[in-house]
């Protein structure tokens, strides 16, 4: 044991010894088990626990009023006092008060004046430019002369007038973000934020401008200061702009060029902003400019589909980030640099200095009010007081003024600490103060007072969610796991209130507008004149709110391309402030209607190049001029006369350079009579092969003119060599020698082409991107529209608005119809992209939902995604013009004969081609029909009642009661009469030609023919009325549910559907367990339990489970569950062909097509007239 014990002692003495000797030779650690490191990078846990305590700061006092900076900031103060009594911080805190002012600048102003920029509206900055450079050049000019003024005149510190001026320009910034953090949720006006921001961000470059340039006047030695202050001007502000705008075209076509990568373009956007802002600041510019700029014409159009919303979070949570760290910063540098300095009396000064800010500021503004009410958006005394009290003071005020502590020249040390003590506290106290009550002032003024209409929204959306409360909560009691749960709890928990409160006068009027007491009935109450010009005002302010959404989300799915989106995206901000206007087709054409530049000019060159006299001409028999001939024409002889155009390009060249000139004087004589002769030859040879015809051409014309030319500088040159040289003489030679440049246009020959077609690409993406504005507006419209009842909220503003969207929709639609005439090709090119990116957009939520359903592994989905997305990149590559299709191509497209090779070559047989004129009427109103129309090319429009779907007219009227005339456009693709034959009622609208149009016409007795020859499952007649059950049930859908995307959904169920024809007084059961959903698509039924009557077209609801049929043709379409059994096709086709060919047997059809004022063509193979055959094709053009 002892023994033990010894060694024991040994060991442990040993590895003491060998412990000390370590501590000895190694101070990295310290400590009595030596754990502790020394020299650890504090800087960094301080900057961690900075952002932490940020983030509980905002956790827990996100629902108070309170600005979090404001407590960071007097953290970093503690910070700072606690380093005057503990070493180890005072180390840490002197090392961060001693930081960098141009690096402060270079780490936090890039995140914040980007993101301030990236957030405003370039359309309403476009318009209020005007007072926002009014604000913040002379504004800040005046702001901060009165505040030098008033510094000088009554401060204590003996301060000269420069040194005041310098303070004056460090607290006339104010800070873009801070300015509007509080009041930008609240409902004020986009105008007025965009205002205070805008003013904010060229406040801030002037700022900087102007302290630099003074700061340099000061304390400076300069030779020639006018002429360094205009070249900075120059630079600072013109170049910055030109910069930053470059910069944003470069980054956009980066960003088109990058496709679904999100993580990539978050990089680019962040590395991109501080590149633009060291390079501008590096080479004398202004990065705040360029910076501004670069964000203001960058929006979340610029980047793919998705990543917008990450990208502003992004942002936003790198601007939090940043005034977290520049608080804390701040706290320590004036608690470090100030305390010394500090009296009681500096607190006196510190009041008044922040009273002279804002009463300064105020008298600015007042004196500018003049101008700025008439500029941009006018201008009133409630914006003023907003304006003045949102001016906070941050980042640009602290970095000016930590710029002044850092300097070596001006003033003493308790000078310098006195204006970052003034400029801190000025910060603090407009955060602290200005902050806190600028929301209550806004709601003071009534500049976001919520009105009636909005209110009655408001009432309508919350009722809206209550009602679907409502379903979801009955729909959970059926459910069996949830049938023990405290219901009557769960109704308490799922309460909503009215987030605005309404005064009795209030309730009693939304109540009587929504609901009848008696009858629960929505009616509507009287109202004053001013009281419906405020509701369609809001009615008008939330349908745009509506359109934008539309486009974005056409955005997000391909169907517009970035410039259209942004177009329409813009136009529609740009209508918000225009009261009482609504969006409209003529006046977005101004956004895509070219001045006809280009247009202009490739016609000239074409012209120049192809416009030719037609002269017909015939190769000689003579051998020789056939032998010229053949030469003239081979490609190798124009090769030949580009080489020699070149190679002359030389002499030209070296004649100009008087050394070469002197040196060469008889080798570049020699030279030019050698091209001149080989011009002669050329057009020599031209004449002999062309004869007559050779002066129509136009280069042939020029080539001549050359000649002319040439011989003239020949015979002046000879005629003055003998004769005594004078100052005329010199410049005639001088002359011509620059007229020999002339020769080298004939290079024009080869780069003409060439230049048409690159003019006639960028012309086709013109009339592209037409074509995409119209077509997304006009789908905006189309969503639009079935919101119009939610968002009006009133019956008398609904058909208001109704009105004027479907006259809007209507003339967008004819506009459409004549793209497709006078450019077909390029039409036909946009809507193949959108055909295949819609179903490439199938395809994704496929593989999404199949994903999210673990059907199929992730990382598999992955590379699955990966190839549609290749297939998404390559839409890119799709030729920009695509001819139209041919008239047996669109047989072949029509829904209910695709790849039925038999069916289609009966239908060829029997159709004709019709011709019409403009003007012509195809069918009118009240009569019957005659067949079906299939346009081939043109335009047509419809004019009269709207379809009633088997309902009698006089039912229809009085339950869909309008005085809108029903108009639309068809045009190449679309079939005019489909559902009028099917059913055997008079049209009920008249078709005319708005341009020349050609059809396919098929009679009724050839279209019954076909019906009564193809009876196989699925005969014919019921493809035609499932393609048209279809179509009636989407707009079914989008009209009841617009809420909710039916286009995948449908994609989804679109197997699982079929036809059910309800006879007169039959009975049909539905909802049987095996149906989704049943939409009564044509005709009306009654519910046999409740005696409820239903009207197509509508969705039957799941009440009912027994119809019977009450007109004449009823139809059903049955959307089936996808395990319920199948029914057999023969079965079902079988009874519905059946049932209508007893029906056409007891029918009588007229036998004669109406073919007035139209050209008629048979398609019967034993006709003499043209015959539509498999291999004839014709050209059309296609919407």
């Amino acid at each position: 044991m002892t023994s033990i014990n010894s060694s024991f002692d040994w060991v442990t003495s040993s590895r003491e010894g060998s412990l000390s000797m370590r501590n000895s030779e190694d101070e990295n650690f310290y400590g009595k088990y030596h754990i502790l490191t020394k020299n650890q990078p504090f800087l960094v846990l301080l900057i961690f626990m900075s952002c932490v305590v940020g983030a509980l700061l905002r956790t827990f006092l996100k629902e108070w009023n309170v600005p979090i900076i404001i407590i960071l900031c007097f953290i970093g103060v503690l910070l700072g006092v606690l380093g005057y009594f503990v070493n180890e911080v005072k180390a840490l805190t002197e090392y961060i008060a001693g930081i960098d002012p141009v690096l402060f600048l270079h780490i936090f102003t890039p995140v914040i004046i980007f993101t301030a920029a990236f957030e405003m509206d370039f359309y309403i900055v476009r318009k209020s430019l005007f007072q926002i450079l009014l604000l913040s050049v002379p504004g800040f000019l005046l702001n901060c002369t009165l505040i030098g003024w008033l510094t000088y005149k009554i401060n204590k510190y003996d301060w000269n007038w420069h040194v005041s001026m310098l303070f004056g320009i460090i607290l006339s910034a104010t800070d873009p973000i801070l300015s509007v953090a509080s009041v930008k949720n609240i409902g004020l006006s986009k105008i007025v934020i965009n205002l205070i921001k805008g003013e904010s961000l060229f406040n801030d470059a002037t700022t900087v401008i102007v302290f630099e340039l003074y700061k340099d006047l000061v304390f400076g030695h300069h030779t020639e200061y006018v002429k360094e202050v205009i070249i900075k001007l120059i630079l600072k502000f013109f170049a910055s702009t030109i910069f930053g705008f470059l910069s944003s075209r470069l980054i956009i076509y980066w960003l088109s060029h990058i496709f679904n990568d999100g993580l990539t373009e978050v990089i680019l956007s962040f590395s991109m902003t501080y590149m633009i802002f060291f390079i501008a600041e590096w080479i004398g510019m202004s990065g705040v400019i360029s910076l501004t700029v670069l964000g203001i014409l960058l929006d979340s159009v610029s980047f793919s589909p998705g990543v917008d919303e990450f990208i502003f979070r992004f942002w936003a949570m790198l601007t939090f980030l940043a005034y977290v760290l520049i608080f804390i910063i701040i706290g320590i540098v004036i608690a470090v640099k100030t305390f010394p300095y500090v009296t009681v009396r500096d607190l006196f000064y510190i009041l008044t200095v922040y009273l002279a800010l804002n009463l300064i500021r105020g008298l600015v503004v007042l004196f500018l009010s003049p101008l700025l009410s008439r500029l941009g958006y006018g201008f009133n005394w409630r914006w003023g007081t907003v304006i003045v009290w949102s001016g906070m003071r941050g980042t640009f005020t602290l970095n000016m003024a930590l710029e002044i502590s850092h300097a070596k020249d001006p003033g003493t040390r308790a000078m310098k600490s006195m204006i970052l003590l003034h400029a801190g506290t000025a910060s603090l106290m407009t955060l602290m103060i200005n902050s806190t009550t600028v929301k209550k002032l806004v709601t003071t003024l009534g500049l976001c007072n919520i009105t009636l209409p909005k209110r009655m929204a408001m009432y309508n959306a919350v009722q809206r969610i209550k009602e679907m409360e409502a379903n979801t909560f009955s729909m959970l009691k059926l459910d069996r796991f949830l049938a023990d749960a405290n219901w009557t709890m769960t109704e308490e928990a799922i309460k909503i209130d009215y987030p605005y409160k309404f005064d009795i006068e209030e309730v009693s009027q939304i109540v009587r507008t929504l609901k009848c007491p008696d009858c629960n009935k929505e009616i509507s109450y009287e109202t004053t004149p001013q009281q419906i010009a405020d509701i369609l005002e809001e009615a008008r302010l939330r349908l745009l709110t509506a359109q934008i959404a539309s486009y974005q989300k056409q955005y997000h799915a391909g169907m517009l391309n970035q410039e259209a989106a942004q177009t329409l995206i813009g136009a529609a901000e740009s209508y918000v402030d225009i009261k009482g206007k609504f969006m409209n087709i003529h006046e977005v054409k101004t956004y895509w209607e070219s001045k006809g530049l280009l247009v202009s000019f490739k016609k000239l060159l074409s012209d120049w190049v192809y416009s030719v006299k037609d002269e017909k001409f015939k190769s000689s028999r003579n051998k020789i001029l056939k032998l010229c001939h053949q030469i003239v024409f081979m490609e190798e002889f124009e090769y030949i006369s580009h080489i020699v155009t070149l190679l002359n390009f030389v002499p030209i060249l070296m004649d100009f350079m008087p050394y070469l000139s002197e040196l060469y004087r008889n080798q570049l004589k020699i030279s030019n009579y050698y091209f001149i002769g080989l011009y002669i030859l050329e057009a020599s040879l031209k004449v002999v092969a062309m004869g007559r015809t050779y002066i129509f051409h136009h280069w042939n014309c020029f080539d001549l003119v050359i000649i002319i030319i040439a011989l003239i500088d020949i015979m002046i040159i000879n005629v003055f060599k003998p004769l005594h040289r004078t100052d005329h003489m010199i410049k005639i030679v001088r002359i011509f020698r620059v007229i020999r440049l002339i020769r080298l246009l004939r290079v024009l020959k080869l780069v003409i082409p060439h230049l048409i077609s690159l003019l006639e690409k960028q012309i086709n993406k013109q009339l592209t991107f037409r074509y995409d504005i119209a077509k997304g507006y006009v789908q905006g419209e189309e969503d639009t529209k079935y919101l119009i009842e939610q968002i009006a909220g009133h019956e008398t503003i609904s058909k208001e608005i109704n009105k004027i969207m479907e006259k809007n929709k209507q003339d967008a639609m004819k506009e459409l119809g004549l793209m497709q005439r006078d450019y077909p090709d390029i039409v036909t090119a946009v809507k193949t992209k959108q055909a295949v990116q819609t179903v490439l957009n199938t395809a994704t939520e496929t593989l999404k939902v199949l994903i999210s359903g673990g059907i199929v592994d992730k990382n598999e989905g992955e590379k699955i995604q990966k190839m549609i997305f290749e297939k998404k990149k390559n839409i890119g590559t799709l030729p920009c013009t695509i001819a139209p299709p041919t008239a047996e191509e669109l047989l072949h497209s029509i829904s209910w004969l695709e790849n039925e090779k038999t069916q289609i070559e009966f239908i060829q047989k029997k159709a004709r081609l019709l011709c019409y004129d403009y003007g012509d009427v195809i069918c009118e109103e009240h009569e019957m029909p005659q067949g079906i129309h299939l346009i081939i090319s043109g335009m047509t429009k419809l004019c009269g009642s709207s379809p009633c779907y088997g309902i009698d007219k006089d039912i229809y009227e009085q339950r869909y009661p309008t005085t809108l005339i029903y108009t639309d456009y068809l045009v190449s693709g679309a079939i005019i009469g489909e559902l009028n034959c099917l059913t055997k009622q008079e049209m009920e609208y008249t078709v005319t030609c708005e341009t020349a149009v050609q059809t396919c016409f098929i009679s009724m007795d050839d279209l019954f023919e076909a019906f009564d020859k193809f009876l196989e499952c699925p005969s014919l007649e019921y493809k035609i009325w499932l393609k048209l059950a279809l179509d009636i049930t989407f707009k079914t859908f989008k009209e009841n549910l617009a809420y909710q995307d039916w286009s995948y959904k449908m994609c989804t169920k679109f197997p699982n559907v079929y036809v059910m024809d309800v006879p007169t007084h039959s009975k049909c059961d539905i909802y049987d367990g095996t149906m989704d959903d049943v939409i009564l698509v044509h005709g009306s039924v009654q519910d046999c339990q409740q005696l409820q009557p239903y009207f197509a077209p509508c969705i039957l609801p799941k009440t009912c489970h027994q119809v019977q049929g009450t007109a004449a043709v009823t139809k059903l379409l049955i959307v089936r569950t996808a395990t319920s059994v199948k029914r057999k096709s023969s079965r079902r086709c079988s009874n519905v062909c059946q049932y209508h060919s007893s029906m056409r047997r007891q029918a009588t059809v007229g036998n004669t097509v109406k073919t007035d004022g139209s050209n008629q063509h048979s398609l019967r193979p034993d006709a003499d007239t043209d015959v539509l055959t498999p291999g004839q094709s014709i050209s059309v053009s296609v919407l």
